[in-house]
């Protein structure tokens, strides 16, 4: 049966005045439904609604009183007829996503209230904001015209703040919560039916304990919105004020919390003890949360921390299955599962978080399956593409240490061809690449083209870099310009949101990793203009300029600038390669003294580890320029002082390069040592046999 059309710009029907009768029907079914006589309260409504078939807010409420009949599970139906009921008023789905339309009567504020609970609960966040803020200008009026409607605006107010941590948005959610602090704390509750669990009519003000209660939900979203702006210290005096109101009893939310700010704080094993008194067995609260999924899933992000990635992985795949059996539960199946239970999975975000773990890990496929399933979900979070692009770099390269396994040494030395004194060794082409690419970005593939893609989304998600505007902001601006970056929060789902100290960071990283790329894709114009744009930026960390450094250089060589990549080859002038961004400056105030962190560095071993052994790595790339110059002697003294630093078994390329400077510069002899001392089983007890170099210019590697 085909649904009725409807003009939206068409007046509504008319609405007769209500009788007496009418009246009592309204009343009788109000105290059923506050007596959770869902049967009754649906019955009265269906005589009241077939007297009163124009009327929206009986059809409305008859449609509540079925659904509460229901258990909560008809969820298609009453989305349907919710729907109808918003039709009938003439706020269809396409004007209920307008932007620019308001709500035109009052008395209209709960259908839409209803209607932003029922997608809230179906995780359609931005939709149920977007429903609820045509409702907020209303909600004065509201408590002006009907004063027994308080509690409803009140819900109105606390479902707009959860929808926007939902969302994140803390600075509007704390603009929402004063506004809430200032007019809501004295009033009377209502007896209007809504979609959510009714509050029982009663005289007078509320009790002592209603007001705590209600300051307590307050605090709970005080203290996230200040732990999502990762405010330490006001979050601690949240909780501590939590803790008041229950002295004798510390409630779940408040014991997460507390773990979580621990784990902010960098206090990891006193998160991991608060956490070690939560449920460890299937158990799901009444909010429709799988609190055993939480628990392990917030015990990985701990070990994540600690730097213990294997057993972050195992937990992660308890977090993944206690979810699968929780959604798989025969109590609440599919048809059966009331609407706060609609939202109970966690697959993508467990996904995500499994992903950056395996990663750590150095299970780089496994790692891109898993981020890949969750990029199309959060396709908003430059951090995700840059993980995606970093699982491509891993599986096609893991680490610079693959240069010194034997098979790679064997390749110097390609083969022999004839006999006696007129012996010759042919040297080997040089490293290729291991991994074979499948020449297409558009495929979802481990490959460096889809890597190249994955920076270039993530560069795109980021906003415009500041060092981009031309002209300077004059003194006066300054401050102003300042606090607007501060201020400034990217969303990065389905984690918190970037502030701007970690936007700036994670620009760093995005620039790094796509001049990698670029130069692996032999595209040196992108290279350096991702180099030179990551030399420039003011959060750089000493690996990152380290790294910078060398990729300028061997784009330049590659573009015949040899002077120029010189300059970038300076030794002397490394100072520090600490992988870690520099520490944002904070007022000491902030810290807490009495309780010290543990130590924070780099989540994934780095190398070179040692100063020393950077510094003769960029002097192994200098020797490599000065080689490709023709300055042989300068070539070979680096050389020379950077074999010595780098340790045995030295890579491949060193091997390369020295046998190439032997040979151009007539040290036959030296040549053949080299051979003997290192390729032994390619060459007899003879020194007559000759070297024929089959390369000379592809020993250039930046080894870093």
């Amino acid at each position: 049966m085909n649904e009725p059309k409807y003009d939206e710009n068409a007046d509504m029907p008319s609405i007769p005045a209500i009788t007496p009768s009418q009246s009592d029907l309204m009343k009788l079914a109000t105290q059923e439904f506050d007596k959770k006589n869902f049967p009754a309260a649906f019955s009265l409504m269906g005589k009241l609604a077939a007297q009163r078939t124009t009327d929206p807010k009986v059809l409305h409420n008859k449609v509540v009183a079925e659904f509460y009949q229901s258990g909560l599970k008809n969820k298609d139906d009453f989305n349907k007829n919710l729907q109808s009921v918003c039709k009938l008023i003439r706020y269809g789905p396409r004007r209920l996503s307008s932007e620019t339309e308001a709500l035109e009567d009052v008395d209209q504020t709960v259908i839409f209230y209803n209607q932003s609970v029922l997608l809230y609960h179906h995780r359609q966040y931005k939709a149920a904001l977007e429903v609820l803020e045509k409702v907020v200008p209303s909600l004065e009026p509201l408590v002006s015209l009907y004063p027994t409607e308080e509690n409803l605006s009140r819900k109105c107010v606390l479902l707009l703040v959860e929808l926007y941590l939902c969302t994140y948005q803390p600075e509007k959610a704390m603009g929402r919560i004063a506004y809430f602090e200032k007019t809501y704390f004295i009033g009377k509750p209502a007896t209007q039916m809504t979609a959510d669990k009714p509050t029982s009519s009663g005289g007078g003000e509320r009790s002592d304990s209603s007001v705590d209660a209600l300051r307590y939900k307050i605090g709970l979203y005080k203290t996230r919105c200040l732990l999502m702006f990762k405010s330490l210290k006001s979050s601690k005096r949240e909780l501590k004020a939590l803790l008041a109101i229950h002295p004798n009893q510390q409630p779940l939310s408040v014991t997460y919390l507390k773990c979580y700010l621990d784990f902010l704080r960098g206090n990891y094993k006193k998160a991991m003890k608060g956490l070690s008194g939560l449920p460890q067995t299937q158990v799901i609260s009444e909010h429709g949360e799988c609190l055993t999924m939480m628990y392990y899933n917030n015990l990985a992000c701990i070990h994540f921390q600690m730097k213990k990635h294997h057993l972050g992985a195992l937990h992660l795949r308890k977090s993944l299955q206690e979810n699968e059996n929780a959604i798989k539960d025969p109590r609440y199946t599919e048809k059966d599962r009331p609407l706060n239970m609609m939202g109970m999975s966690r697959h993508y975000e467990l996904l995500y978080n499994m992903g950056i773990q395996l990663l750590h890990c150095g299970k780089s496929q496994p790692a891109f399956d898993c981020l890949i399933q969750a990029v199309q979900v959060y396709q908003t979070n430059p951090r995700l593409w840059l993980r995606l692009a970093e699982c491509c770099i891993q599986y096609n390269r893991e680490n610079n240490d693959e240069d010194r396994k034997l098979e790679k040494r064997l390749e110097v030395i390609q083969g022999s061809v004839g006999n006696g004194i007129h012996r010759k060794l042919i040297l080997g082409p040089g490293l290729k690449k291991e991994k074979q690419s499948s020449g297409s970005s558009a495929i979802p593939a481990p490959t460096y083209e889809f890597a190249s893609l994955c920076l270039r989304n993530a560069l795109f998600l980021l906003p415009e870099d500041p060092l981009d505007f031309d002209t300077a902001p004059s003194p006066d601006n300054v401050d102003a310009s300042k606090s607007q970056q501060d201020m400034l929060m990217v969303p990065a789902p389905p984690g918190n949101p970037m502030r701007s100290v970690e936007v700036a960071n994670l620009r760093c990283s995005i620039l790094c990793a796509a001049a990698y790329v670029s130069l692996s894709l032999n595209d040196h114009l992108m290279a350096l203009n991702y180099a030179k744009n990551l030399l420039r930026q003011p959060r750089i960390s000493g690996a990152q300029r380290y790294l910078g450094n060398l990729y300028m250089a061997e784009v330049l060589v590659i573009l015949d600038r040899i002077s120029d990549a010189v300059n970038h080859l300076k030794p002397e002038d490394l100072e520090v390669i600490n992988p870690c961004p520099p520490e944002e400056k904070t007022d000491k105030s902030e810290k807490e003294k009495d309780e010290p962190t543990e130590e924070k560095g780099p989540l994934y071993p780095w190398s070179p580890k040692e100063m020393i052994h950077a510094k003769k790595i960029m002097q192994y790339n200098l020797a490599v320029t000065y080689a490709i110059r023709g300055d042989f002697d300068k070539s070979n003294a680096n050389l020379s002082e950077s074999v010595a630093a780098i340790g045995t078994p030295l890579p491949a390329q060193m091997f390369f390069l020295k046998l190439y400077l032997d040979l151009m510069e007539g040290r036959r002899i030296t040549a053949q040592n080299v051979i003997k001392d290192h390729f032994g089983h390619m060459t007899p007890n003879r020194v007559e046999n000759q070297v024929l170099s089959k390369s000379s210019t592809n020993a250039w590697h930046d080894n870093s």
